[in-house]
């Protein structure tokens, strides 16, 4: 039977020691070492027994050590991730997680809107990107450009909205379960203010049109603005990030929603 063991002794001065799980045995180069390394004081060693009598000491090398460790390791953290997922799922549901994650990937990770730049050449924008814009329209060649600007108060509000659906797990009030709505109202909200930039912008356009051409170039321009409004519209598509956070969102809500008319019941 072969057991681990650590020398307490070596054999510099007689007979070697080493302990197996708290019981010391005394061991001999000539009987009982099987290697060329020399035994030294903390070596850890595999350890062949018949019926308590020691027969052979072996070295164990240190790269199987730290494998085993780092497999020791591996077993300790799947066992701590399955603990808190299981905890996680105890706690907040299947159905919730799920839609967290989507949330998340679909905000930060998928791309909410793709650009048709020109015919080959096309970029995608994440909503936590389209945020920078929104906060700081001259930030949008930056976010086309893959580089990022600040988000400003929106990125403030993105996060509280992110997280305002697990209100109720630290909120006793049955309130807190409209924080399931805040998602899907920021994203409104966001359209909405991607819509007003844009329709403001236009209508700068027209004004310093009539301003320096008169009724006529105001005209001309407000023609000009549509078909390029359209031409705009025609190359923006929703990305598979949009819809992600859509489904999401539509899905806290609609549970917070219940949960807050049931309590309220």
């Amino acid at each position: 039977m072969k057991n681990r063991g650590k020398i307490l002794r070596d054999t510099n001065a007689g007979p070697g020691l080493l302990t197996i799980e708290g019981v010391q045995h005394p061991f001999t180069l000539e009987a009982h070492w099987k290697s060329e390394i020399p035994p030294k004081v903390g070596m850890v060693v595999e350890v062949q027994l018949n019926a308590g009598t020691l027969l052979t000491v072996t070295p164990v090398a240190e790269s199987q050590l730290a494998k085993e460790q780092a497999e020791l390791a591996m077993q300790a953290a799947k066992a701590r991730g399955g603990e808190l997922a299981a905890g996680l799922t105890a706690r907040f549901g299947v159905p919730t997680l799920v839609a967290m994650a989507a949330l998340l990937a679909g905000w930060f990770v998928l791309n909410t809107v793709a650009i048709q730049v020109s015919s080959d050449y096309g970029v995608g924008l994440s909503f936590w990107k389209i945020l920078a814009v929104v906060n700081s329209p001259a930030g949008l060649m930056a976010s086309l450009g893959g580089g990022g600007g600040s988000n400003g108060i929106y990125g403030f509000l993105c996060i509280v909205a992110l997280i305002a659906p697990l209100a109720p797990q630290v909120w006793n009030d049955k309130r807190a379960h409209l924080g399931g709505l805040l998602p899907l109202a920021f994203m409104l909200l966001v359209a909405v203010m991607v819509y007003l930039g844009i329709s403001d912008s236009m209508k700068q356009a027209q004004g310093m049109a009539g301003a320096m051409g008169g009724a006529q170039a105001a005209r001309m321009a407000d023609s000009m603005g549509g078909e390029m409004l359209r031409e705009a519209m025609r190359a923006i598509s929703v990305g598979i990030g949009g819809y992600l956070s859509l489904v999401a969102s539509l899905y806290l809500a609609g549970r917070g929603a219940i949960k807050f008319l049931a309590a309220k019941a």
